[in-house]
């Protein structure tokens, strides 16, 4: 991969503001939300026009091979607007991990189709990698190459072109590439966030392709990946309705004065300013690490996962509060934001595995 100068990636930025601005605003995620896809394919492919769902692909295959800073600063602004979008799950570990596997004819195709916006891959199974880890998902893999059994929490696992199915057994694991021109049942699933279309997948005998060549190392660096891009949609998620809140107390009178000048208000807008920049710079400082493979990769990660998981739920949650009654229907957008923060907690892990980790990274090097 080729690094991403920092002039190419603030002209990046700047395009993918000047675009969410324009094409993401709230009436295109209501209305992606009541739709099947649950997200507007066009604003999905006006992204993949900008080169937004290549930003992690490299050049050989379409993409503009930037590092997990560029993947943050992407995820951050997709995060802003609360598109629903499979980013993550498409972009960030699906792309580490075909790269990092032995290449073949195939996975170049899907590589490139990915950066084009033809493909999304939506993600299940029990491994680490996994966003939403099902520990009760049964496969069964024959040794004539297909699989067999139910997954659940599979995000956007109805509308995907493939599915990437991790599977965890024996001390071992194994990633199957199932395309979505076989025969599977797909069953929609409740969340507290309904945008992200979580489903369970039911398999009979399923032809797959296995992505081999990868080492353990390389599911670490694609879990790391998507944590980092995941805090970075988090602390983006977090601003924009910190922002909005912000506008209410300035603008919202009572008493003949605006409601931000009442002490108690000031002192909780105060604090969650201060936790939304101490995960604003965790997240920012673990996409650097990640970057540059520093030694202190692991902590930095950990840190980020926790401080920007917990942030956008204390946020999100006091905006309601601060809104008043306003907010607790779906008619306003602070609620929608609730959801995403209560729908994204155990991504990739809740709050204290994250602390978990990062004890254990920082013990290891103490």
């Amino acid at each position: 991969m080729s690094a991403i100068q920092e002039s190419e990636r603030t002209a990046i930025q700047e395009e993918l503001v000047r675009f969410l601005r324009a094409e993401a605003g709230e009436d295109t995620l209501r209305r992606g939300m009541q739709s099947d896809l649950g997200y507007d394919r066009a604003v999905w492919q006006k992204m993949a026009e900008m080169g937004l769902l290549g930003i992690a692909i490299s050049e050989d295959f379409g993409g503009i091979g930037g590092s997990a800073v560029d993947t943050a600063m992407v995820a951050e602004g997709l995060g802003r607007s609360l598109l629903p979008v499979p980013f993550i799950e498409t972009c960030v570990i699906a792309p580490a991990l075909l790269e990092a596997s032995d290449m073949t004819d195939e996975s170049r195709k899907i590589l490139t189709r990915i950066a084009q916006g033809t493909a999304t891959i939506a993600i299940g199974g029990n491994a680490d990698i996994v966003p939403f880890r099902d520990s009760d998902c049964r496969l069964a893999i024959t040794a004539d190459g297909t699989v067999s059994g139910e997954v659940s929490l599979v995000m956007h696992g109805a509308s995907a072109d493939f599915l990437l199915l991790a599977i965890h057994s024996d001390n071992q694991t194994r990633c199957l590439l199932v395309s979505s021109d076989h025969d599977y049942t797909i069953e929609n699933q409740t969340a507290n966030d309904p945008a992200l279309r979580p489903a369970k997948v039911s398999l009979a005998n399923v032809p797959f392709i296995e992505l081999t060549g990868w080492r353990n190392d390389d599911l670490e660096q694609a879990r790391r990946q998507g944590i980092v891009a995941l805090s970075a949609q988090q602390t983006g998620a977090a601003r924009a309705i910190f922002e909005v809140t912000v506008d209410y107390l300035q603008t919202r009178y009572q008493f003949g004065r605006p409601i931000g000048s009442f002490q108690a208000l000031k002192h909780i807008a105060a604090d969650l300013f201060l936790e939304l920049e101490s995960a604003t710079s965790a997240s920012q400082a673990a996409a650097k690490a990640l970057a540059s493979k520093a030694p202190q990769t692991a902590q930095s990660v950990a840190l980020a996962g926790f401080l920007c998981n917990d942030a956008f739920r204390d946020v999100s949650a006091q905006a309601i509060q601060l809104h008043g009654g306003i907010a607790y229907t779906q008619e306003h957008v602070a609620h929608l934001y609730w959801r995403r923060a209560r729908a994204t907690l155990s991504m990739f892990g809740d709050s204290d595995t994250h602390r978990e980790t990062f004890l254990s990274a920082w013990e290891a090097v103490a």
